[in-house]
């Protein structure tokens, strides 16, 4: 189809914006459906429209942070909830999250969630807005319920150790919504019992949630390890358990971040990089650190290498010996 100068200028003003297209008339909308049929833009929702090779290359937070700028165009009443106020927020978590789609709050008469094939309605008598870059959105601690009780365990918690660590949040407060609400908020204590505002990011929260459902030992985290003889040169750990023999082992957690982003590497080699944390493990295996194990994202997924990486430096594990 020969290119439109009307629909690249809609695209562009819209990929300008973080959000998608919006068509001001019928004859754009028509066209922009034309183009959508045949692939050329992405159609992610209902009247909203993006060049396919832009969109392609959002992740899906991205993705569902333009879709919730341009549906606030659309619907300026409406209050974003859930997933999707989780990732106006910025508490990091999985992108997976967003696959059933966005999820709005409602007030009007109903029970639990109502559902649509990409919107999602969460009820609730009375909501706690903000407004947060100029989206409305679902307080902190609404969110936090929300997500509790719609996602699993491991996702969740990623969200609620972010949410600790970069608002004012209370459990008080996440507990007074739950006293509140006609509904078994047990998933939402248990997270509450778990979060640690110390986890330094979303991978090392899921990879931690995934220990605790395998009954491992909660571990420590963040911990400091300074050399005897120049305490001023310090190596911190993702995680460290105690173990009942004396023993300390850690686990690091690598994010690929760790070995391809400039912001995480000085700019340095990757081979750099791996130098510097043998030269860290060195360290702190002299400085008494008993065992050091590495973990990724592949070891949350595949739950049999976690457990066997976790088993072999002896971290306690219910059920056993």
């Amino acid at each position: 189809m020969k290119p439109h100068r009307r629909i690249i200028e809609l695209l562009g003003e819209a990929q300008r914006a973080d959000r998608c297209a919006i068509a001001p008339n019928s004859a754009d909308h028509a066209a922009l459906l034309r183009r959508a049929h045949n692939g050329e833009i992405a159609n992610p929702y209902r009247g909203l429209f993006a060049d396919a090779g832009y969109w392609s290359r959002l992740d899906p937070s991205q993705q569902a942070l333009h879709m919730a700028r341009t549906l606030t165009l659309m619907h300026p009443r409406w209050v974003f909830a859930g997933p999707t106020a989780a990732a106006i927020h910025r508490f990091e978590h999985p992108w997976s999250i967003h696959g059933p789609g966005l999820y709005i709050a409602d007030d009007v008469n109903g029970s639990g969630m109502r559902h649509n094939t990409r919107l999602h309605r969460v009820y609730m008598p009375s909501i706690p807005m903000w407004k947060v870059d100029g989206m409305r959105v679902t307080s902190a601690a609404r969110t936090l319920v929300d997500c509790g009780l719609l996602l699993p365990f491991t996702k969740a918690l990623a969200i609620f150790d972010s949410a600790f660590r970069m608002t004012t949040v209370t459990d008080d407060e996440v507990m007074a919504i739950c006293a509140g609400m006609r509904r078994d908020c047990t998933d939402v204590e248990r997270l509450l019992a778990y979060t640690d505002a110390r986890s330094d990011n979303g991978g090392e929260s899921l990879i931690r949630g995934v220990m605790i459902e395998e009954g491992f030992a909660a571990p420590e985290l963040q911990q400091v390890f300074a050399d005897p003889e120049n305490p001023s040169h310090q190596y911190r750990v993702d995680f460290m358990w105690r173990l009942p023999d004396g023993r300390i082992v850690v686990a690091e957690y690598d994010g690929m971040t760790k070995y391809v982003d400039p912001a995480m590497t000085d700019r340095r080699s990757i081979k750099a990089v791996v130098n510097q944390q043998t030269q860290r493990e060195r360290c702190l295996l002299a400085w008494g650190v008993n065992a050091i194990i590495r973990l990724d994202y592949d070891d949350a997924v595949n739950r049999a290498s976690l457990v066997g990486k976790l088993l072999q430096i002896g971290v306690p594990r219910r059920g056993t010996a």
